[in-house]
């Protein structure tokens, strides 16, 4: 009977700089996720900053005023309002018929000069 001894291999030395390309695939892991989230951001910072952004801003606002009950926005207010239009309505009639009456007076007062020669 003969007795075979194995002896363990030696481990392959390590070489000395990490593996490229399985630092490029830890890398590319990270990458792709950040310049997504690169791109989306920008791309909201741009639509935030048009007037369509703007717009849905507004809306927000406009919702969130109504669900708290903003008081400028209530029937009472609106009524008054609407009053105070009303009345700047009807001053700015008058003063268009003032406006008339002098312009006819003094072209009265002009054809009365030319009429008399002076």
């Amino acid at each position: 009977m003969t007795q075979v001894v194995v002896q363990p291999t030696p481990a392959p030395p390590m070489p000395p700089f990490p593996d490229p390309n399985l630092v490029f695939e830890g890398i590319m892991e990270w990458v792709g996720p950040l310049a997504v989230m690169v791109v989306v951001v920008i791309g909201l910072r741009w639509l935030f900053r048009s007037p369509v952004g703007e717009a849905i801003a507004e809306s927000i606002r406009h919702v969130s005023r109504h669900r708290r009950g903003v008081p400028g926005e209530s029937g009472e207010q609106v009524a008054a309002l609407e009053a105070q239009v009303a009345s700047l309505r009807s001053e700015v009639s008058d003063l268009a018929e003032r406006l008339d009456f002098a312009e006819r007076v003094l072209a009265e007062r002009r054809e009365h000069r030319l009429g008399t020669g002076q």
